[in-house]
């Protein structure tokens, strides 16, 4: 029998990130996409995020495709706040998104900073977020990769 751990920290984004992840409803959508993600037989370790953006930390069903997956996530979650009264100012998510592994030592570390989203914020602005994330990870950064 096969034994698969793809951990992965990914970051997605509103369009224009537009503050329209109301927290009263934000609850709600995290339980949507869980349900999405189980569908796909794949499980959320932790999900967080403020009013702008989403943090997951997921492992990976080893037969998905990661990209397949977050057009599927995004399409479906955009479709469903769409027809959801709850999300009225919602007009879609950015395009790309972010993703990095990590081994099963940096889980808890990574568990603990979606936690903290909403204080992490208080003083640090997406952009910036995502600038250091991206170098933690070893990944190269250039000023539009994070575009709309």
């Amino acid at each position: 029998m096969s034994k698969v751990v793809a951990l992965y920290h990914i970051v997605f984004c509103t369009k224009y990130r537009q503050m329209f992840i109301n927290n009263d409803h934000r609850e709600d959508l995290y339980r949507y996409i869980w349900s999405l993600l189980k569908k796909k037989g794949c499980y959320l370790v932790r999900i967080s995020g403020v009013p702008n953006h989403i943090h997951m930390l997921i492992d990976l069903n080893p037969t998905v495709a990661l990209s397949d997956l977050m057009r599927e996530l995004k399409s479906s979650t955009s479709r469903w706040m769409a027809m959801n009264d709850k999300f009225p100012m919602f007009s879609g998510w950015a395009k790309e998104y972010y993703a990095a592994t990590l081994g099963v030592i940096d889980k808890d570390c990574i568990i603990e900073y979606i936690k903290s989203q909403q204080e992490h914020h208080l003083g640090r602005s997406f952009d910036e977020e995502i600038q250091d994330l991206c170098l933690h990870a070893g990944m190269s950064l250039y000023k539009d990769d994070f575009s709309i």
